[in-house]
């Protein structure tokens, strides 16, 4: 609610005075409007005071609310802050600048990250700085260190994966966001050079990284199989606190598992490279084109829970890929306004997605006993593509209730902050051993971009991609009116290419709270200009005419088709009820235990895991099996001679709590029948190395340089699908981050049929004494038939040139490190 003293006036100037105040926090502040434009905000909460000077040149907002102005001025200085000219890194350089004029990620993260960068410059930062936008970019590419080359490593410069889970890439695998962004990009012309001449050179220079980025992607983490590419959730990198609690240490989940929002980008990036090779390489656009159709199709068949009505966060491993009920929002977002998601599937995502009263948190069901961040937290970047994906569905009340969450997070932090609790939107909570947000970090760059993007893009309606610019104001009577924005609304000096854009909104007529203002008429510069689609205008940024534009828009209030909404309930956040806590809170992940009796077959047990009046699901093989009500065990009587794989969930029981959560899955268990079992120096070979001792165990000591070979021959004794796989011990660094997950490819060839050819990833382990074992190559093999397999190197983020800088770890300036300790290789017939 906002309460206003008088306006003061005279002939200097004016003196506003509100304050606003809700549940969640109160502001107020006092904006000072000289007669040459000059603009000053004194904005207090009760902890912080910020005074933002604005010059009438600079990017702003007029409207009838000084706060709402306050703030975007706010977050364009924000933007100023991050815009630096050298960046640093704990983990970089010895943590000496990096000599670089781009865009740092916020106030605690000095360096340019991929995922960060990418989705701050496709929320707008890319067009308002385009120059500063191709650097960053540029820094997050690198070609393979020579040295390599000249060991036989192929040439390639592709997108960087940065440091992260399990060792980075391919357990995550979420770098090609930074094809969304340079897609995307509005170069900007060189000196007397022509803007479509430096278009142009920006599409030569971004296809060729875009190509080999995903040509490497396809080689080494897509599953033909299931039609989809492996690797953790986009941006929700922090294992347990998405995944189960289990892959705290054990990340092969993470590198055997598909997730919604890298399945999502891949095909982003896909659809956008194909187009690109149309103009440059037209023999390569049908191919990214059919593959871009084919992971639609794959998104669709496997992520799609329709009992839920929304998409899964992510899937199990190849062998056993049952899709977890967990959401995320980010994942759902992009797969609605990318169009993976039909109208009819985005509806539903969007009525059946909750929302708190603070606003809509990036994953739901939350997580038990794990700290604030990801869990329990609402991040405005995500929440700023949710009002995107509301806009296009013309969900007025959700579009408006994730408006008011980004503007009340925006003004009682006085900041853009990295993240906000999901029930208080307080930048930080004490809740004991779990409190948090456990890292938050003011202007966080994404978090300026989502501000930016909200006001520029949601409610103006100004979208820019490339040279395309689509003008499609939306704006809700309830935001309006909630926000007391008056009839008309200026956005001014918005940089576009060379020149700079003034846009007026005129809202005529009086709208009711289910209707919508949507444009009706466009002039530019004093020009009437015929409307391209219904409520929508497309320009090409060349119309604009100078350095400086003038678009009026008048808008009128159109009926918004009714939709539905689920909105979950705390009265009091610090002590929930009984019911609160089962609605909010998913159950804890059971235990699951396999032995085989006597009769060759599998009994498998389960545990709650503590949780009370609970149903067990069992999951074989990707598909659920009846089990009898209550029963706590179940016996396979499947005898057939091929591994079956297994996991375990378990959820509420509706009564008494009205809630049917669902876990995230036990650790899924195989059986290993018939399995055979190459030890190293003995059924295991190198050409190069002698076996030792380690642990004492038969070993190939630190192999896998890039000239280096196992070589083993397999006698089938079954016909149909077999599971390749090693067994391994590493020292390359932490479980959580790192660059040198061990990545090798193997090729298989079956007495006279097609060589067979995959990929084997070790990633990093929780400790160096701990064996490990590879993901799992599947293959085919005939009975009788002899197999010779080879296993040689493959490609790792060590091999790039820009990690010489990484001096957090092995793998970088210390040399590359692709190896790992080699026990032996396992084999074992699979189900098909």
């Amino acid at each position: 609610m906002f309460f206003s003293a008088p306006l003061l006036a005279n002939s200097e100037g004016s003196l506003q005075q509100r304050q606003y105040a809700h549940q969640f926090g109160k502001v107020s502040i006092e904006a000072l409007q000289q007669a040459d434009g000059q603009r000053e905000f004194k904005l207090q909460t009760a902890g912080k005071r910020k005074t933002i000077d604005v010059d009438a040149t600079q990017l702003q907002v007029h409207s009838n609310n000084a706060l709402f102005d306050a703030l975007f001025s706010l977050t364009q200085q924000e933007r100023a802050q991050n815009s630096v000219s050298e960046i640093t890194d704990w983990g970089f350089n010895d943590q000496q600048p990096v000599p670089c004029p781009c865009f740092e990620t916020g106030a605690k993260w000095h360096y340019v990250w991929t995922r960060d960068l990418s989705y701050s410059l496709d929320l707008g930062l890319g067009y308002l700085d385009p120059e500063r936008a191709t650097n960053s970019l540029m820094f997050k590419t690198s070609k393979v260190r020579p040295e390599l080359i000249a060991r036989g490593v192929a040439p390639t410069e592709v997108a960087l994966q940065d440091t992260g889970s399990g060792g980075s890439w391919p357990v995550s695998s979420d770098r090609v966001v930074w094809v969304l962004a340079a897609s995307n990009l509005t170069a900007k012309a060189a000196d007397e050079g022509s803007s479509s001449d430096a278009q142009q050179a920006w599409l030569e220079k971004w296809y060729p990284i875009a190509k080999q980025t995903l040509l490497q992607d396809r080689q080494h983490i897509f599953s033909n199989k299931l039609g989809l590419y492996r690797g953790e959730t986009s941006f929700l990198d922090w294992r347990e606190q998405t995944y189960p609690g289990w892959t705290a240490k054990d990340t092969l989940y993470l590198a055997e598992s598909y997730a919604l929002s890298t399945n999502v980008l891949h095909y982003v990036a896909l659809e956008r490279t194909a187009a690109a090779a149309k103009v440059l390489e037209p023999a390569m656009a049908a191919q990214f084109s059919q593959w871009a159709a084919a992971l639609k199709i794959s998104i669709n068949q496997s992520f799609w829970l329709a009992e839920q009505g929304l998409y899964a966060s992510y899937i199990g491993e190849e062998y056993n890929p049952l899709p977890v009920q967990q959401f995320d929002l980010l994942g759902l977002s992009l797969a609605i306004t990318h169009q993976v998601a039909n109208s009819a599937q985005a509806s539903q995502i969007l009525a059946n997605y909750p929302l708190t009263p603070a606003g809509p948190p990036v994953i739901f069901p939350a997580r038990q006993q794990i700290p604030i961040y990801h869990n329990r937290a609402i991040w405005p970047f995500v929440s700023s593509y949710a009002l995107r994906a509301a806009k296009q569905q013309q969900h007025t009340e959700l579009f408006h209730l994730i408006a008011m969450s980004l503007f009340q997070g925006a003004a009682f932090n006085l900041s853009n902050m990295e993240n906000l609790e999901w029930l208080t939107q307080q930048e930080h909570v004490d809740d004991g051993e779990l409190s948090g947000p456990v890292i938050n970090s003011e202007r966080q760059l994404w978090s300026v971009a989502a501000y930016h993007d909200f006001v520029a893009n949601s409610l103006f309606g100004i979208e820019i991609n490339a040279r395309e610019l689509r003008i499609n104001p939306f704006i809700p009577a309830l935001t309006q009116q909630a926000l007391q924005l008056g009839k008309e609304l200026k956005l001014q000096q918005l940089p576009i290419a060379a020149g700079r854009l003034n846009v007026t909104l005129k809202l005529n007529g009086s709208a009711s709270r289910a209707q919508s203002y949507r444009l009706q008429k466009a002039l530019l510069n004093g020009v009437e200009t015929a409307l391209t689609a219904t409520h929508q205008l497309t320009l090409k940024v060349d119309d604009l005419s100078g350095e400086q534009n003038e678009l009026e828009l008048e808008l009128t209030a159109v009926d918004m088709p009714r939709q539905n909404l689920t909105r979950l309930k705390a009265a009091n956040p610090a002590k929930l009820t009984a019911t609160e806590q089962h609605t909010l809170f998913a159950p804890k992940e059971p235990l699951l235990s396999l032995i085989q009796n006597s009769k060759g077959q599998t009994e498998l047990t389960f545990d709650s895991n503590g949780e009370e009046k609970t149903r067990f699901t069992l999951y074989k093989n990707g598909s659920k099996v009846t089990l009898k009500r209550g029963k706590t065990d179940y016996t396979d009587t499947d005898r057939s001679k091929v591994s079956q794989c297994y996991a375990l969930v378990q959820s509420y029981q509706s009564k008494p709590h009205n809630s049917n959560l669902t876990s995230l899955p036990s650790k899924t268990l195989c059986t290993t029948p018939g399995q055979q079992i190459f030890v190293a120096g003995q059924g295991l070979q190198s050409p190069d190395l002698v076996a030792s001792k380690h642990l004492s165990l038969d070993v190939f000591k630190n192999w896998g340089l890039p000239e280096q070979q196992l070589q083993l021959t397999f006698n089938a004794a079954h016909s149909g699908p077999h599971r390749l796989q090693l067994q391994y011990f590493i020292d390359n660094g932490p479980i959580n981050t790192g660059i040198t997950a061990v990545v090798k490819t193997a090729r298989i060839q079956c007495g006279e049929a097609k060589p067979q050819q995959g990929t084997l990833v070790m990633p990093h382990l929780s400790i160096a004494t701990e064996q490990g074992v590879s993901s799992q190559l599947e293959f085919q093999a005939t009975a009788s038939q002899s197999c010779a397999i080879t296993i040689q190197d493959g490609f790792n983020m060590s091999y790039l040139q820009h990690f010489e800088l990484y001096t957090g770890g092995k793998g970088g300036r210390s040399g590359p490190l692709n190896q790992a300790v080699i026990h032996a290789a396992s084999i074992v017939p699979a189900a098909d």
